[in-house]
């Protein structure tokens, strides 16, 4: 059984993509020590859940890597927003026909951000399978999303590096 540390990722089969807020130890009327994580939806900020580190039944792991997130991005046709949204489909290179192609995308990533927040409020009422979708979806964005994130930063540290060796000592 995979161990988690305050902070990282991971997912968690009823909450879809969550943070570990903290490894916590809880006192039972037994005065026995158990250890819970205290895990917070990256969708949900107002839910938050506590799992035993030991012996838990509920299926939590680590995130799928950017290789399988990429995968799946093409695998499901709700996910098309998104894969043009980060430059995943390509364009014929003909501004007049991907401009005819590619409708403005900004309505449609607000309607689409709007229901997917609705869909997380109300997620516990989805029927499971529907419900393991929608995490599924979210935990495909959200590691694609933070794949760029460490790429710009990784950029930008390149960037500055490259500014300082330019530099003399002068000025």
């Amino acid at each position: 059984m995979a161990t988690f540390e305050k902070k990282s990722y991971l997912y968690s089969e009823n909450m879809g993509v969550c943070q570990v807020e903290d490894v916590t130890r809880l006192v039972t009327a037994r005065k026995q020590e158990v250890y819970y994580y205290v895990l917070r939806s990256v969708y949900r900020r107002d839910k938050t859940a506590y799992i035993p580190v030991e012996g838990h039944t509920v299926e939590l792991r680590e995130l799928i890597s950017t290789e399988e997130a990429e995968k799946g991005l093409f695998e499901d046709t709700m996910l098309e927003p998104l894969a043009r949204e980060l430059g995943y489909l390509e364009t014929t290179g003909d501004e007049e026909t991907d401009e005819k192609a590619e409708p403005d995308l900004t309505v449609e990533k607000e309607e689409e951000k709007l229901r997917l927040a609705l869909q997380y409020k109300m997620a516990d009422t989805l029927p499971f399978e529907e419900r393991s979708r929608l995490y599924h979806r979210g935990e495909i964005e959200f590691v694609l999303r933070k794949s760029r994130e460490g790429d710009a930063g990784k950029k930008k540290r390149r960037t500055k590096e490259n500014g300082r060796k330019g530099k003399t000592e002068d000025g």
